[in-house]
């Protein structure tokens, strides 16, 4: 195709865009054109594409129309014998001849219209057809992650760091909408890449086998019921064009931050290999302090305290998945892949103690080093089987599952004391070990069954088996030099949570009105065990998640949308193990056996709008929660802080979300989000043992925004500037400060636009500092802490026989609670 004909295509669909969307007058026309678009390739619906309607006698252009989210149209238009085009950026055309609509023939109905993906485009296309940055439906929001500049070169957790209304803290833990409680899903299953700890093991991973991410904040009842504020499905890259096709990006950074990746695949008639491969070597600074003061310390405890904290962490990661797609008939698909992730990290940080002790006035510093080594092995996996039949969108797919993850953590620790900073004298030595092992089976299987014109039927289920046996071994030197078991930190401690789920989802269409009822229903077996003090906690509930959609088209740019479902947030893990770990020994964390889940009935109503150079969302959103579970500290006569998680009471949490993409120029592009929201838990006091933990009422009105400006400089370079603001938010126990971040981005395409070079800055300012300030009833701190500094990094792709960010069909983004996401 030449720029010519990329013309007239780009012409035609604004004048059919615009004749699709101009008002009629008087009564609605009896003469109806309709039909079903789908990719000849996966059988996916294939929406907004432009269809034509011309006079088969002189090919004059009578009237025309898009399809919709399902691939659908419905034109109508005057008596007369007709010829209509189909057309789709990155498609063959597709022509229907011999339309004829007079008295005794009104409508039209072209039925199921397969178009071919066009192998042979020009370059020319290519560049204008690449994906923007984010594509927003009812149900989701996709950000495509090769288009955000900021993120090359990163990991997982910079690409989240970055989304519209999502937060990563400063410990690594992800919130959306203000809530940590979302589910992280990888290829839209939960996967050994999350591995034991999802904070570190979403560090560890290559932001560059990223394709996109995808945010579905009210979830159906086709999705794990897990998740409180919704899912975040990171998808990998994975091509399935036919020859060999691949891509492969080098990078280097300061600080330290080199790696590479390759992407490829093999694609013949009835096989398609697969593989992604990422390594990495980073390693990062960051620092912080805080400052406490002790309303009722004992006299041998200091009154005020100043601590200041720095640390230098990284190391080797590595990353590959490989796999096969074998078609072994029309009908079936069966896949095989095997994942496997490895780290290895040298962390080292260093504590630093002042302590002024009144009224006597005299002051002290106390020094701890810990000298960690961090190993992390994970391996999954999976077997998927797709069954297509004869009708229309029937299928049956089946998957199976298997994770095992390790991680070993080996700390050496020393603290010394003193009255400055070169007089120590080390007076403590301390060793710990913490082995963690993981396994996990899933087992999982759908059906989607049509019925009437536009009704589908959906069943299915799913069964999860996950253990996590965790070994932590604190030992203390004697005045001889040998190290002894310290039991009052050493603990042995074992989890199992068994699941199973089956649900059923009906929907229809009428006219423009689209509907969609579900339930859920999940049996949960909980079971923890102290080993070190024979302690066994059994936790048996069930429950029902029903959900509900419903859709108005109201044109074809124009849809609104209620929907409402209930969630689960289940305790696991670290949150429930009573024992702590010994790193920083005035702070603990420690869990609580005693945690209940968290349930949420969730409502939101959208509205979203899709024109030629720009897109809008309009959400609101409440949230009402029962049991929120929440950390918080208590600070005994010591100065010793315990932070533990307890269920508080209840949340209620409304929120507007708004989003926009606007093309202002060819070479200006500007895309935007801001997230208001609002949260109340009323206050109260809690216990553990004997231990009672007051916190006040917390009203929470915060916002969150971003913003990326997109340049476009001819054909010298791209350039991108993204905002970030995060403002102040109120807590159970204080109050959270805001952030403000700058990151920059340009890139050039090389040789023949097989190769693009990039540059970015990460945080240009050095702004990106949690700060927070925190009461309880014995204690005041403010603390201050950044995990890394500005960040810069160069990095080089090589595209082999790949378009540049080729555009991927729903189809493509995996299986499992993916599969037929309508609404």
């Amino acid at each position: 195709m030449n720029k010519k004909g990329l013309l007239i295509i780009l012409l035609t669909s604004l004048i059919t865009m615009t004749l699709g969307q101009a008002p009629q007058q008087g009564e609605r026309p009896a003469f109806i054109i309709k039909g079903q678009l789908v990719n000849a390739s996966d059988a996916q619906p294939v929406e907004f594409a432009t269809v034509s309607v011309f006079s088969q006698r002189d090919s004059t252009l009578v009237t025309g129309g898009l399809t919709d989210v399902e691939g659908r149209f419905e034109i109508p238009t005057r008596p007369g014998t007709f010829y209509i085009r189909i057309q789709f950026m990155g498609f063959l055309d597709a022509t229907i001849s011999d339309v004829m609509l007079n008295r005794n023939n009104q409508a039209f109905d072209a039925g199921i219209v397969e178009i071919k993906e066009n192998e042979t485009l020009l370059e020319e296309v290519v560049v204008q057809g690449e994906r923007t940055q984010m594509e927003m439906t009812l149900d989701k929001k996709v950000f495509n992650i090769g288009k955000d500049l900021s993120n090359l070169g990163g990991s997982a957790t910079d690409i989240l760091d970055n989304l519209p209304s999502v937060q990563v803290d400063v410990e690594g833990n992800v919130s959306l909408r203000g809530s940590e409680n979302v589910r992280i899903l990888i290829d839209g299953k939960p996967s050994g890449l999350v591995g034991l700890s999802s904070n570190d093991a979403l560090r560890q991973l290559n932001g560059n086998l990223v394709e996109s991410v995808e945010i579905i904040t009210n979830p159906s009842a086709r999705y794990d019921a897990e998740g409180l504020a919704g899912i975040i499905n990171i998808i990998l890259k994975k091509d399935q064009n036919k020859g060999v096709n691949g891509s492969f990006q080098v990078n280097t950074g300061i600080p330290d931050n080199h790696g590479g990746s390759v992407n490829m695949n093999l694609r013949r008639d009835w096989f398609n290999l697969f593989t992604n491969v990422g390594v990495n070597y980073r390693r990062y600074n960051g620092s912080g302090f805080s400052e406490q003061e002790f309303y009722n310390a004992s006299p041998s405890s200091p009154s005020f305290t100043i601590r200041d904290r720095k640390h230098d962490r990284g190391g080797l990661s590595y990353s590959t998945r490989f796999g096969s797609d074998f078609y072994l008939n029309d009908k079936n698909t069966l896949t095989l892949s095997f994942l496997y992730r490895y780290s290895d990290e040298e962390n080292e940080t260093e504590l630093v103690y002042r302590d002024f002790f009144e009224p006597s006035g005299s002051d002290s510093l106390t020094l701890r080093n810990d000298n960690e080594g961090e190993g992390d092995e994970n391996l999954e996996y999976a077997l998927n089987y797709v069954r297509n039949f004869n009708r229309k969108g029937q299928k049956l797919t089946a998957d199976f599952q298997y994770q095992n993850n390790n991680e070993q953590e080996s700390s050496d620790l020393v603290q010394s004391e003193g009255t400055t900073y070169n007089n120590q004298v080390p007076f403590l030595y301390q060793r710990a070990v913490n082995d963690e092992i993981e396994e996990r089976y899933m087992l999982q299987s759908d059906y989607i069954h049509p019925y009437a014109k536009d009704g589908r039927l959906e069943f299915g289920t799913r069964y999860t088996d996950r253990l996590v046996g965790n070994n932590y071994i604190v030992t203390e030197r004697n005045e001889s030099g040998v190290y002894e078991v310290d039991s009052t930190f050493s603990n042995e401690f074992e989890y199992e949570e068994d699941v199973l789920a089956v649900y059923g989802i009906v929907s229809n269409k009428l006219n423009k009105l689209s509907w969609q009822l579900g339930m859920r229903y999940e049996y949960t077996k909980l079971i923890t065990y102290q080993k070190t003090n024979d302690i066994r906690n059994r936790q048996n509930y069930s429950n029902f998640f029903p959900s509900a959609f419903l859709t108005y088209q109201m044109t074809e740019t124009q849809a609104i949308q209620a929907s409402y479902s209930r969630r689960i947030s289940r305790p696991r893990g670290r949150r429930l193990n009573p024992f702590s770990s010994i790193s920083d020994n005035r702070n603990f964390y420690v869990g609580n056996p005693n945690l209940q889940p968290e349930f949420t009935d969730s409502y939101e109503l959208g509205y979203l709008l899709n024109l030629e150079k720009s897109t809008f969302y309009g959400g609101l959103y409440y949230r009402y929660t029962e049991g929120v579970e929440q950390r918080l500290r208590s600070t005994d006569e010591n100065g010793i802080t315990f932070t533990r998680p307890y269920n508080v009471s209840i949340e209620r949490s409304f929120g507007a979300e708004f989003n926009i993409s606007q093309d202002f120029t060819d070479w200006y592009r500007v895309s935007g989000n801001v997230n208001f929201f609002r949260s109340y838990v009323p206050g109260g006091s809690v216990s553990f043992g004997d231990e009672v933990v007051s916190y006040d009422e917390a009203e929470a009105v915060s916002l969150s925004t971003r913003v990326s400006n997109n340049f476009k400089f001819n054909n010298l370079f791209d350039a991108q500037i993204n905002v970030n603001y995060r403002a102040p938010r109120n807590t159970v126990q204080g109050k959270n400060f805001s952030v403000t971040t700058v990151d920059i981005g340009v890139t050039r395409d090389i040789l023949k636009n097989k190769g693009t070079l990039a540059f970015n800055v990460s945080d240009l300012f050095n702004t990106r500092k949690w700060r927070s300030e925190t009461f309880n009833e014995n204690s005041f701190q403010y603390s201050e802490f950044q995990w890394r500094s500005t960040t810069a990094t160069l990095s080089f792709t090589y595209r082999l026989n790949q378009r540049k960010q080729r555009e991927r069909r729903d189809g493509d983004r995996g299986d499992g609670d993916y599969e037929g996401g309508d609404f």
